[in-house]
């Protein structure tokens, strides 16, 4: 690996040693350390480009007696069922790569793929990657399930619409026009047999996650009122944003301890 400029510390970081803004050469490690995410993705989807040539062109067959299911497990150690999705998607996922210019996560994928058979591959390239940079100009993450909600939407609204066309058009509208969902439904836990169910039906960090953005939008109309800004001095008005950034700076420390989830992914700038 000694042409990848990624490398290993000698001594592991420390809050006392590394704290701070990243140095140029941190987010150089960083910036590097993104681009081998992005290439284990794009190698995602050129695999199934790769799968579905070898398919269409037979040429699993070897000595003229392999089949296609034993050069999956022989070459590549893949179920059918995962080569199919491979082949499904990577049309889509290189649709999203030329428009987003990066590489979409596999979750991402997965929850998009049903809005692009209802539109088609280059109008869901389009509608994600301007969804993405909506919150990207927010400052904030989209996640998996928030494109679950939009999809979910936009084929709802298309129901009972037979023409072909016009049920492309309504489903595009849909998405385009669907509510933002903030935050996902919290799961249910499931009660265990001969288990009493003492716990609260929520994870209780989307519970204060909630009472976190009813306060931003708070802060944020009390911020704007007209009537405050008249009163407020410029001093009053330093004092409230430094403490608003201290807020945030004190968030990002927070870490959510939870079970490892297979391809819990998010698209961070």
């Amino acid at each position: 690996m000694e042409h990848w400029a990624l490398s290993l510390p000698d001594v592991d970081a420390t809050p006392e040693t590394a704290y701070g803004p990243l140095t140029d050469e941190e987010e150089r490690q960083l910036t590097e350390a993104h681009r081998a995410v992005d290439n284990r993705r794009t190698a995602q989807w050129m695999l199934g480009f790769s799968l579905e040539v070898v398919r269409r062109r037979r040429l699993h067959r070897g000595d003229g007696t392999r089949t296609w299911d034993q050069y999956l497990t022989q070459e590549h150690d893949v179920s059918t069922s995962e080569a199919d999705r491979l082949q499904k998607t990577w049309r889509l996922a290189q649709a999203v790569q030329t428009e987003l210019g990066r590489p979409v996560p596999d979750s991402h994928l997965r929850k998009l793929q049903t809005y692009a058979e209802r539109t088609s591959d280059e109008q869901a390239a389009r509608d994600y990657t301007a969804l993405y940079w909506a919150h990207q100009q927010e400052g904030r993450r989209l996640v998996a399930t928030q494109i679950q909600h939009r999809v979910t939407k936009a084929v709802e609204a298309a129901k009972g619409v037979s023409d072909p066309t016009e049920r492309t058009r309504a489903v595009a509208a849909a998405w385009a026009h669907a509510p933002e969902e903030l935050m996902a439904p919290a799961p249910v836990p499931e009660q265990r047999t001969g288990e009493a169910n003492d716990s609260p039906p929520t994870d209780p960090v989307y519970a204060a996650l909630r009472q976190l953005q009813a306060a931003r939008a708070a802060i944020e109309r009390a911020a704007g009122s007209e009537g405050a800004r008249r009163t407020r001095t410029g001093e009053e008005a330093q004092c409230q944003q430094d403490t608003i950034r201290r807020i945030g700076r004190a968030l990002s420390k927070v870490k959510v301890a939870g079970d490892l989830i297979e391809d819990a992914e998010v698209v961070e700038g």
